[in-house]
């Protein structure tokens, strides 16, 4: 039987890379100054900042504690974190339950 975070991963195994791949590259883009962030599709495209442009800029100087300038980068940077977090705790809280349920549920093999 796997622990619940390794089936949670291999079940959301997508999820799991892009978190991965954001927890490495923001901190090395804020402390490091290396980016390995992809651009933004929309304004490599189109040539015009989208709502969404900045905010992996503000999500690095969050990260450096420079939040009024995160702020005046892109202000949906604060709540796109939060929201992007709560979802990932409600949905790891809901396949936990599940998780538990179908474990209980599993006959064990007598002896």
């Amino acid at each position: 039987m796997l622990h619940p975070l390794f089936s949670y991963i291999r079940a959301r195994w997508l999820l799991a890379i892009v978190l991965v791949y954001a927890g490495i590259g923001l901190p090395l883009r804020a402390f490091a100054g290396i980016n390995i962030m992809p651009p933004c599709l929309y304004s490599t495209l189109f040539h015009i900042r989208c709502p969404g442009c900045g905010i992996t800029t503000a999500t690095t100087l969050i990260l450096q504690g420079r939040f009024v300038d995160a702020w005046h980068t892109n202000p949906l940077a604060f709540p796109a974190i939060i929201i992007i977090l709560a979802a990932v705790v409600a949905d790891y809280s809901k396949f936990l339950r599940t998780f538990a349920d179908d474990s209980t549920n599993k006959q064990m093999p007598e002896s």
